[in-house]
């Protein structure tokens, strides 16, 4: 199976704008050089032992997903049976242009993994934001 760095850069990118981290942020928790986030983030030339560093430091994050567009996003329960899903209702930002924006994200990242047929993984990213956006509007009224 081939590792393409651009998409791994593209699913990471969706990620941790889903959690809400920017590079600062993502730096301090892993501890890793800004450049090297950076071309990770870009799809540039880095090293897997550099990515395996930082992903290590995201315990809800599935590497499967990340590196190969395997599975879920998220893994699916820890140990304890605890849920690894984003909290729906601890947004920092504006909601509705937080979820337009990972839509268009969504459809950009849908683009190159139906082109490497991953359809139904993006199906259920497409409907977990359909449900945020309903879930959304609805508390709005």
């Amino acid at each position: 199976m081939a590792i393409d760095l651009q998409q791994i850069g593209k699913r990471f990118r969706f990620y941790t704008h889903l959690k809400e981290l920017e590079i600062p942020q993502i730096q301090k928790i892993t501890g890793s050089d800004t450049q090297v986030l950076e071309n990770i983030i870009c799809g540039q030339d880095y090293l897997l032992d550099e990515l395996v560093a930082i992903i290590k430091h995201f315990p809800d994050l599935n590497s499967k997903w990340l590196i190969y567009g395997e599975g879920g996003m998220f893994k699916p329960m820890d140990e304890n049976g605890n849920c690894h899903e984003p909290k729906k209702d601890c947004l920092k930002k504006d909601k509705a242009q937080y979820l337009k924006q990972m839509q268009e994200m969504l459809l950009e990242l849908e683009a190159a993994e139906v082109a490497k047929d991953h359809k139904p993984d993006m199906d259920a990213l497409r409907a977990k934001i359909v449900e945020l956006k309903d879930n959304t509007s609805a508390t709005a009224e």
